[in-house]
């Protein structure tokens, strides 16, 4: 058997992250059965339409999974950037744009909207603290833009979702 090297590159990192997330298995798991599947299938050295279905559902898949969970961690940091971002996953920046695309939304939008959620969920949880400080700890550098953003997401301003 002679895997390619980035179909066993990503297939240990798939296990790597399983074995650091159990939980996955349980929600998603059926959709890592069908990705390391298609891994195996390329490793293997499949070709034709078998290796095209391997590399846009199995490959694909991953890396957008994997650029999401990074995300998810960084989405914090005010100087989060896209290069960051695909830095970090060890891809390109234009593939990272792209599979965010074809996922639904711009890198752009994407921490915007993470951001957003968690201030709306420290604000209505009851926080304590400032506006501003909840706005800065989400990853927003600039309260006036915090402020705009969430009030055409939400519909009122970040005052107003306080507590509710």
């Amino acid at each position: 058997m002679i895997w390619s090297a980035g179909a066993l590159s990503l297939a240990m990192d798939y296990s790597d992250l399983l074995l650091r997330h159990p939980g996955a298995v349980d929600e998603a798991g059926m959709a890592v059965a069908a990705h390391l599947t298609d891994l195996v299938a390329l490793g293997l050295g499949a070709r034709g339409d078998l290796a095209l279905a391997a590399r846009r559902g199995g490959l694909r898949a991953i890396r957008l999974k994997a650029v999401l969970m990074i995300l998810e961690k960084r989405f914090t940091e005010p100087d989060f950037s896209a290069q960051k971002l695909a830095a970090a996953a060890g891809l390109s920046e234009r593939y990272v744009n792209e599979l965010l695309y074809e996922a639904g939304a711009s890198f752009t939008m994407r921490p915007n909207e993470l951001r957003l959620r968690k201030a709306a969920e420290l604000l209505t949880r009851g926080g304590e603290g400032r506006i501003s400080d909840i706005a800065f700890d989400c990853g927003f550098n600039d309260l006036s833009y915090f402020n705009r953003c969430f009030r055409r997401r939400f519909g009122l301003t970040p005052s107003a979702a306080r507590g509710r």
